[in-house]
């Protein structure tokens, strides 16, 4: 019905199994499940309600994650925001939306626009860092109890804005059932299994990044490496060093790990699936 059921399944069922790797921090389903209960019960103590909108300004980490599934919990609506936007590109999507709530990279506070700017915004929360005028996103990770919310499978999960390219950017409004939906596909489409091991490597804030690589793990039971930057050694190193198996990139990720010297000296054997989207893929580089 909602993808906090999705996620509650998965975590039912395999609690102990691996679900989240950010540095040197692993999570399984039932940790993830509990620092998600932490802050969603802390957000609804700040007054975030069902259809109440929350930005999330992060680069992929595991807060990230967090937020997402937090505000499903409790019905609230997660507003994912790339962390390249400027401060005026910040300032219209956050008012556009109505956000009450933005937890944001403290690298990026000098983007996020002040109260004048957004009155609506009452509460900022700071992670990786120390932010002025915000709080550490580790008073949302204090022990707390998430209120019973009855969420809708129509009801909003997610806002994705759009680039903008052609004028102001618009907010499209994702369904919990067209999300699951998703999630569904590509359980389905490219044989997802339980176990599975993924890399993000793309933004998390990209409907690529949170739904057919987070959410599509998390509904499988399948862990995902967070990669905050990608450099191609570094991807092909935790490809090996991890064992991952499963990976959605674009076509100019595979030409710079090709560009690699000793690409052939990386164990890839595990790798099963490679995926690709947003431009087209030569067909050398597959081969």
């Amino acid at each position: 019905p909602n993808i906090d059921a999705m996620f509650h399944a998965t975590v039912t069922r395999s609690p102990e199994a691996l679900a989240l790797v950010d540095g040197a921090t692993r999570l399984t389903y039932a940790e993830l499940d509990r620092a998600v209960e932490n802050m969603a019960g802390n957000l609804a103590a700040l007054g975030i309600a069902k259809g109440d909108r929350v930005a999330v300004i992060l680069g992929n980490r595991r807060e990230f994650v967090f937020a997402v599934l937090a505000c499903a919990r409790i019905g609230a609506i997660a507003v994912p925001i790339g962390i390249r936007n400027r401060r005026a590109e910040n300032e219209y999507v956050l008012g556009h939306c109505g956000a009450k709530a933005v937890i944001f990279e403290a690298a990026l506070a000098d983007q996020i626009p002040g109260g004048d700017a957004c009155p609506d915004l009452k509460h900022r929360f700071a992670a990786g860092g120390s932010a002025a005028g915000a709080r550490d996103v580790a008073e949302l990770l204090t022990p707390a109890t998430a209120p019973k919310v009855e969420v809708a499978e129509e009801d909003t999960f997610v806002i994705l804005y759009t680039s903008g390219t052609t004028g102001r950017p618009k907010g499209a409004m994702l369904t919990h059932f067209g999300s699951i939906h998703s999630c569904k596909h590509f359980e389905v489409g490219i044989d997802l299994r339980p176990g599975d091991r993924t890399v993000l490597a793309v933004p998390a804030s990209h409907v690529t990044g949170l739904i057919a690589v987070i959410l599509s793990f998390v509904a499988v039971g399948g862990a995902t490496f967070m990669l905050p930057v990608f450099k191609a050694r570094d991807f092909l190193e935790m490809m090996a060093r991890e064992k991952i198996n499963v990976v959605i990139l674009v076509p100019a990720m595979y030409n710079l790990c090709l560009l690699e010297p000793d690409f052939d000296k990386f164990d890839l054997s595990h790798w099963r699936l490679g995926g690709y989207g947003g431009a087209p893929m030569p067909e050398a580089t597959i081969k």
